[in-house]
């Protein structure tokens, strides 16, 4: 009983919550893609945009065309869409001081 208590708290510490609105783009986790098999192969498809949240956690998306049909998918199956364009500048920062020459 103690190592399944201890295993619990454990993952419940290690949960990352999503933080997901409407117009937020993600990508789909395609759990049942077994028509190729392979270990360079994705299961994440999209980029899809959020058009609505259902209160049970489901989330109605669209593709990228926008006249293309929404759909409504599970909330644990999608995932934050991170472009480039999200990218930011990074400040560099020495840690050791260059070495001095005295002539």
């Amino acid at each position: 009983m103690w190592y399944k208590e201890r295993t619990k708290l454990w993952h419940d510490r290690n949960l990352r919550a999503k933080n997901l609105q409407v117009g937020q783009r993600v990508l789909l986790f395609q759990s049942r893609l077994k028509l190729m098999p392979g270990k360079l192969k994705s299961r994440w498809t999209g980029p899809y945009v959020i058009t609505s949240i259902r209160s049970n956690g489901a989330l109605e998306i669209q593709g990228r065309p926008h006249n293309s049909q929404p759909f409504i998918v599970n909330g644990h199956r999608v995932k934050i869409y991170r472009d480039s364009s999200e990218l930011s500048v990074v400040e560099e920062i020495l840690l050791r001081m260059p070495a001095l020459s005295f002539v």
